[in-house]
């Protein structure tokens, strides 16, 4: 399968920048920074993600975060319906929630049905509570919140961008009466988990009036936290050829640099998701309706000519021909790349996909592998390991590596002071 950049789609894609020839480069590093998270890996990180960080020993009730129904009320349609019961004990009717909860997957259009992530989201917490019944229930009612003495609301989602939908999501419970309750009687714990999400929107959720915990797989790649020098560059890239848009960095100026293989977030620059069809200047952008087919068709790729590539990037060859180097294995190549970037200073997620175009969940195995084996720190900073295991593997590089023309004049580039 041809990569990314290769494909006479993306081709035509790089040809709008046309303006001058420096923007056709900028929008060629801006690709090399898009991370891409495959269907398996994130159902994988998801689930992993949710079975680690809730409590063991306390029943969780998952929620899918998805679009509600606007209204011109301050907060959004209740989460559960209720009713005046009478209470015995303060011998008061109070508001009582009751009945099943909101829909975990529902279209707001109905012309034609439109659903977004939250269906396949809502597919993966689904088998997690199927196999662990005791632990897990998946928007349950509000009689068996109580008969199963609940005591984690979650929110589960793929990402998390402006954080209005999670801050929507919590909104809704906050209309119930019964779970304000539980929240002022600490019954009740909230979370937030999804696969990935930008600064400001977790920030945004973490102060909302539940104060949940937020937890992500990783953190999101951004135009603003990807790039150094080129950063203005590439913010006026994005804002000239993404002018059609109201919002040319995507919604609320997040700048994902993101992409799974159930589509893209509308948080990613305009230029990749929004399409102009009229007028003089028409844009066709490269994940038309989100669709991201043309990168998960990408994702068979030559890991040996991918890390052999990431050699050349480093300038650093030859390691190829270490026989330490050569014998391991494709997650201990990618380990071993991982910790020759961060010796270069190259710690971004962008620059790392740059230097090695894996996926995102790839990227994070391998500098975990890296940190397993001892060579970086949990901080990305290399230890006597990995700084001991790099001068080993250029050692052996070098001890058989042949110059690409054997026959070139030599010539010494540094000479003994004279005696």
């Amino acid at each position: 399968m041809q990569p990314l950049k290769e494909q006479e789609k993306t081709k035509l894609w790089l040809s709008q920048f046309d303006n001058r020839l420096a923007d056709r480069l900028l929008a060629e590093k801006l690709l090399n920074s898009v991370n891409y998270c495959p269907l398996n890996e994130f159902k994988h990180s998801l689930f992993n993600l949710i079975k680690s960080k809730l409590p063991l020993r306390s029943t969780s009730a998952l929620f899918i975060e998805r679009e509600l129904q606007s209204t011109t009320a301050d907060l959004p349609p209740p989460i559960y319906k209720a009713v005046k019961t009478y209470n015995p004990r303060s011998k008061k009717k109070h508001m009582r929630a009751y009945g099943a909860a909101m829909h975990a997957v529902q279209s707001l259009t109905y012309k034609t049905q439109d659903i977004g992530s939250e269906a396949l989201v809502a597919s993966i917490a689904n088998t997690l509570c199927r196999s662990n019944p005791t632990r897990f229930l998946l928007q349950p009612a509000a009689d068996n919140v109580r008969d199963s003495k609940i005591r984690n609301f979650v929110i589960l989602t793929d990402f998390i961008g402006s954080g209005d939908r999670a801050s929507d999501m919590l909104d809704a419970m906050w209309n119930v009466a019964s779970i304000r309750s539980w929240h002022s009687g600490k019954f009740i714990n909230f979370w937030v988990l999804a696969y990935s999400g930008s600064k400001q929107g977790i920030e945004k959720i973490r102060r909302h009036r539940f104060s949940p915990r937020v937890r992500v797989v990783t953190e999101c790649p951004t135009l603003h936290n990807s790039f150094g020098e080129d950063l203005d560059d590439m913010v006026e890239l994005c804002k000239k050829y993404g002018v059609h848009s109201k919002d040319p960095l995507g919604w609320k100026n997040t700048a994902a640099l993101l992409a799974f293989e159930h589509g893209a977030p509308n948080n990613m620059p305009a230029i990749f998701v929004s399409e102009k069809s009229k007028g003089s200047k028409k844009w066709a952008p490269l994940f038309p309706k989100r669709v991201t087919e043309s990168l998960w068709q990408s994702t068979q790729v030559d890991v040996t000519k991918v890390t052999l590539n990431a050699l050349d990037e480093l300038n650093l060859s030859e390691i190829s021909k270490s026989p330490r180097f050569q014998k391991s294995s494709d997650q201990n190549k990618s380990a071993i790349i991982i910790l020759l970037a961060h010796s270069q200073g190259r710690r971004r997620v962008a620059e790392l996909r740059r230097v090695l175009p894996l996926s995102l969940d790839t990227l994070i195995s391998a500098k975990d592998r890296a940190v397993s084996r001892g060579w970086l720190t949990k901080t990305g900073a290399l230890t006597l390991a990995g700084h001991k295991a790099i001068r080993l593997l250029r050692r052996e590089g070098r001890k058989i590596f042949v110059a690409p023309d054997p026959f070139a004049s030599y010539y010494p580039e540094q000479l003994r002071a004279p005696q």
